[in-house]
């Protein structure tokens, strides 16, 4: 390991410490408003966005080391974490314009986009439809938009028909967050607090915006064709998502870059932030 790096990198996390991030809250309109946290103060933008069932305090391992480089956002999608809890409005189209919506009002020109499953999956719609506010897309655990979705099965079905009352779905966190993380690297007291995380999800926006996920057009070859910014596909070794599936895309777009995180499953930015931290920073030019 290089003395100077790891020096720097402590330093970056000390002088984060030494601001810390604000919570607050915005109104997009349509009676919708976004719980987000805002750290340090920097002349580039980075607007963290968390996946399916999960808040933007999953993003507390890189928020900080990345406060020291730029003025960075997390924020809850509609229906998750704090955000409003709508009983539709779980599309992509509709992600992406809360995305907007959620720029515009707090001035953000434009900046660099990192999304986690369900958030890289409609990063891929605003990239299209806004190519100047996407400074550099960071899309971790992968599914391209102009590929089939997975579709709908029974099992899927019965997931999704099994949302329901807050204890009901605490129950079923329990059993399930630990796909999502590589095995044994969960402690009970991590389980419990991810646990606590997801159960702030709304039922609407758990069932809809899974069954949008399995069941959505994908994109047009010549529409996805119009991401223009500089990306970087983040897959990791123990990943329920293949990696073939990131590499995959490689074809795709000419800017794409794949990096690969070891030994960890569905949600580097928790189980290695060190890695994504080093992505994000590498995306900012540092």
């Amino acid at each position: 390991m290089n003395p100077m790096k790891t020096l720097l990198t402590a330093a970056a996390f000390a002088a984060a410490l030494a601001l810390p991030a604000s919570a607050d809250t915005v109104d997009i309109g349509g009676g919708v408003t976004l719980a987000y946290d805002k750290a340090r103060s920097g002349a580039q933008n980075v607007i963290l966005i968390h996946g399916y069932s999960f808040s933007k305090d999953i993003w507390s391992k890189v928020m900080p080391e990345i406060a020291g480089d730029a003025t960075v956002y997390a924020y809850d999608m509609r229906g998750f974490g704090d955000s409003t809890k709508t009983d539709s409005g779980y599309d992509f189209a509709t992600m992406a314009a809360d995305l907007g919506g959620f720029m515009i009002s707090l001035g953000i020109d434009s900046a660099v986009l990192v999304g986690h499953s369900l958030g890289r999956v409609f990063l891929q719609d605003f990239a299209t439809a806004h190519p100047e506010k996407a400074a550099h897309l960071v899309l971790m655990n992968v599914q391209a938009r102009n590929k089939p979705p997975l579709g709908m099965s029974d099992g899927f079905r019965a997931r999704i028909d099994a949302w329901g009352a807050p204890e009901d779905n605490k129950a079923i966190f329990e059993r399930a967050t630990p796909i999502y993380f590589k095995r044994g690297s969960l402690s009970d007291a991590q389980l419990a607090e991810l646990v606590e995380m997801n159960v702030n999800s709304g039922t609407a926006a758990l069932k809809e915006s899974f069954e949008f996920f399995l069941t959505a057009e994908p994109m047009a070859d010549a529409e996805f064709a119009k991401i223009t910014a500089p990306t970087t596909i983040v897959a990791a070794t123990h990943d329920i998502v293949p990696i073939s599936v990131a590499a995959g895309l490689l074809d795709s777009l000419p800017q794409i870059e794949v990096v690969v995180v070891s030994r960890s499953g569905h949600s580097p930015m928790w189980e290695k932030p060190e890695a994504i931290v080093g992505v994000i920073q590498e995306a900012l030019g540092n």
